[in-house]
């Protein structure tokens, strides 16, 4: 039995694999109006100056002219002036500004859909602070038929990896103080790679974003091999350094790193009007050995292994969808194969 709904899924079309997101968070989701303080040379002087996190990219490279402050991501920390509430504070100003970036749309599809996924900054709060701003967004900025929506899809994964354990059939209240989606969201990853956790600093983002997207990568592995399907994993980022790093990262994975995820999508979001996609297919052999314990799973894209068809069952046969029909749809399904594979080949006495 998978515990504590580690599979939180979206399914493709046809169900042959998982897909999982990660994010960074700054000009890729919102245009946060957070801001670095820095230094900046004019003449023989050093002048305070605030720099949004879109110009941070890119003057933070250029040495001769800027330096941060000794305080300059005091705003981006759970222990700034504003304390724990800084980064809500932050989201709630970016959405009434409507300063979206070029992947919300990919972030608020991911929610309703229910993936798992991850969010990787270059901030320094911690996980319950950046939880805050999500639940926030889940409760108020979806619409109820979007928060139902999610609902039903949180459900469905409860029924089919069976931790149904009583929930309710329908939303009632806030999706945020709702038991399934707080087991959703903790099993979401929220990392600020710059957070007093993971050392509070953000000199080398590119190499913190690795190690985080690397843990995230072995846990979507793991979840793909609990129930013996493959999955895909989609990361964006608006700086070109953070991109190119991930790039080069996935070009020189190999398959017997993470054997169940098949395909990695890194898109460029740092110009909205052209967004790169880069796309890595895993090379794959498939073989009839199964995983141990795993032997069941050569029958998850039949007829009857299919996803769909578990949950939306068809015909007299599959109303009921219990051990029996299963057994007489999976017994149909091998004699017919046997027919297929061997009638042809009949030999008279």
């Amino acid at each position: 039995m998978i515990k504590k709904f580690n599979q939180f899924i979206s399914e493709s079309k046809d169900s042959e694999y998982l897909l999982y997101y990660a994010f960074d968070w700054d000009d890729n989701i919102l245009n946060m109006p957070t801001v670095i303080h820095m230094e900046k040379k004019e003449g023989d002087s050093w002048v305070p100056v605030d720099v949004s996190t879109a110009e941070f990219a890119i003057v933070r490279n250029d040495k001769d002219n800027y330096r941060t402050a000794e305080d300059a991501f005091c705003e981006f920390r759970d222990a700034g002036p504003r304390g724990e509430d800084a980064f809500l504070i932050d989201v709630k100003n970016a959405i009434s500004q409507k300063r979206f970036g070029p992947a919300w749309d990919d972030f608020i599809e991911c929610l309703i859909h229910g993936s798992v996924f991850a969010i990787i900054t270059a901030r320094g709060h911690e996980a319950p602070a950046m939880r805050k701003g999500i639940e926030w967004i889940i409760d108020n900025i979806l619409s109820e038929d979007q928060q139902n929506q999610m609902y039903n899809y949180l459900l469905r994964y409860a029924y089919i990896f069976k931790e149904d354990e009583g929930h309710d059939r329908m939303l009632k209240g806030k999706p945020s103080q709702n038991r399934l989606f707080k087991v959703y969201l903790d099993n979401c990853d929220l990392v600020g790679v710059s957070s007093p956790s993971r050392g509070g600093s953000p000199a080398n983002p590119e190499k913190s974003k690795e190690e985080a997207l690397m843990i995230f990568n072995s846990k979507i592995n793991s979840f793909a091999a609990g129930v013996g399907m493959k999955a895909k994993i989609g990361f964006s980022d608006d700086d070109l350094k953070n991109v190119k790093h991930v790039e080069d990262l996935i070009h020189n994975l190999n398959h017997e790193q993470f054997p169940h995820i098949i395909e990695y999508v890194v898109k460029g979001t740092k110009d909205p009007s052209s967004i790169t996609k880069k796309v890595r297919n895993v090379a794959l052999t498939e073989t009839s050995n199964q995983s141990t314990g795993m032997e069941s799973s050569v029958l998850k894209f039949t007829q009857f292994g299919n996803m769909t068809g578990q949950l939306y069952p068809q015909g007299q046969d599959q109303r009921q969808d219990d051990y029996a029909n299963q057994f007489k749809r999976q017994t149909k399904f091998l004699a017919k194969t046997s027919k297929d594979i061997l009638g042809k080949n009949k030999k008279k006495d």
